[in-house]
């Protein structure tokens, strides 16, 4: 009688079904020269061997020219699909903590690894300021660049700032050069250069101020704290990399200065129309010569050309308010070649029904303001977007 599949454990030379695909695909690819099994043709009780007929898993032997490979199918006869690895989530390892260095996060460390100044405990709160001098002595220009600052302290309940610096050296350099605006950040990347010509021997005597404030588009920007060096006390000889800590701005105490308000207006230009239009918005914070008493308000705004007053108009007035509101627009027909050599003064005044008027304060703006006013006029001069900001108001 003939053989029947009664045991699972097969000789390697009983015959049995592959499927054609994989042996033309073996021999095409020259890896299967030869098939290695016996013809049992003579045994014709066997029948005709079908993939049906394969039960469990059989092994294919493969006759390669130096090795023996056994390919194990499935009950269909075809090849499994090759058995997928196990995987294993990184974080099922155990961690090392004698691996991990604490120094990489301990913030006193990262300042030390530059050149810093010691640090106060209040200086520490406010956060610190990365920056770095370098003096050439043959141009006689100090380059100062600001490269960041980190762990500023917010002052809103969101956790974020919208920081920037202004750099003087004093008191040779009173003017503020000023970086970018970064936008909800308490650890900005300035990385901008400021250059001053400063003579050798007046450097020892020149102290560099770093100011750092909050940006606010509808109110007066706040202050988060400032940095001064002295530059005696730093050798310029090489290039010096400082930290420093943040303090807060010293506040005058003299009795003369005082707070006249804000003034917050907008510009535009429309250069198809050659129109110039200035948006008063509102006012706010305002005080009568005589303490107690109401004001009745207007804003008067002119236009200069070499310093002579070309153009004036002037709003309605807000009657007994101190944080008048106007939203008044006053246009002025100006050509784009004479905008740039015009600067505008507007006047914040309390009318009087008898008598002259009062004058509250005034805004110059222009190509020779300096601070916020010069960064609203190039903003107009560049044609960017109407922006509303507001300015401090100062005595005439």
């Amino acid at each position: 009688m003939g053989s029947s599949p009664s045991s699972p454990v097969r000789d390697v030379t009983e015959k049995f079904w592959v499927p054609p695909a994989v042996i033309e695909r073996k021999r095409a690819q020259s890896l299967v020269p030869a098939l290695s099994h016996h013809d049992s043709d003579d045994d014709p009780s066997s029948g005709p061997v079908t993939p049906g007929s394969l039960s469990g898993l059989r092994e294919m032997t493969f006759t390669f020219s130096n090795e023996r490979v056994g390919i194990v199918t499935g009950s269909d006869g075809l090849p499994p699909l090759p058995s997928q690895r196990p995987r294993r989530a990184s974080m099922q390892d155990a961690i090392d903590l004698r691996k991990i260095d604490t120094k990489l996060y301990d913030r006193k460390h990262t300042l030390q690894r530059q050149h810093s100044l010691p640090l106060s405990r209040e200086e520490e709160n406010l956060g610190s300021v990365n920056f770095s001098l370098t003096y050439n002595k043959e141009t006689h220009l100090l380059t100062v660049n600001i490269i960041q600052a980190s762990d500023l302290t917010p002052r809103d309940l969101c956790g974020n700032l919208d920081p920037y610096c202004k750099v003087s050296l004093l008191p040779s350099h009173r003017s503020q050069l000023q970086t970018k605006v970064h936008n909800k950040t308490v650890n900005p990347k300035f990385d901008e250069e400021f250059i001053f010509d400063v003579s050798p021997h007046k450097l020892p005597f020149c102290s560099l101020e770093i100011l750092l404030l909050d940006y606010d588009q509808f109110s007066r920007h706040e202050s988060i704290g400032q940095v001064k060096l002295l530059l005696d006390c730093v050798d310029l000889q090489e290039p010096a990399f400082l930290w420093k800590g943040i303090s807060p701005v010293e506040r005058s105490k003299s009795k003369d200065q005082k707070d006249y308000g804000d003034l917050m207006f907008s510009m535009t230009f429309l250069s198809s129309a050659e129109r110039l239009t200035v948006v008063v918005t509102k006012a706010r914070n305002l005080r009568h010569l005589e303490e107690g008493k109401l004001l009745d308000t207007y804003v008067k705004v002119s236009i200069l050309h070499k310093g002579k007053r070309v153009k004036k108009k002037k709003t309605s007035v807000v009657h007994q308010s101190q944080n008048p509101t106007w939203n008044e627009a006053l246009v002025f027909s100006v050509s784009r070649e004479t905008l740039r050599h015009l600067s505008m003064e507007i006047l914040v005044c309390h009318e009087n029904k008898l008598g002259n008027d009062n004058l509250i304060g005034r805004i110059k703006i222009g190509n020779d303001s300096e601070g916020d006013e010069r960064v609203h006029w190039n903003d107009l001069i560049s044609c960017k977007s109407a922006t509303a900001r507001w300015h401090p108001l100062a005595p005439l």
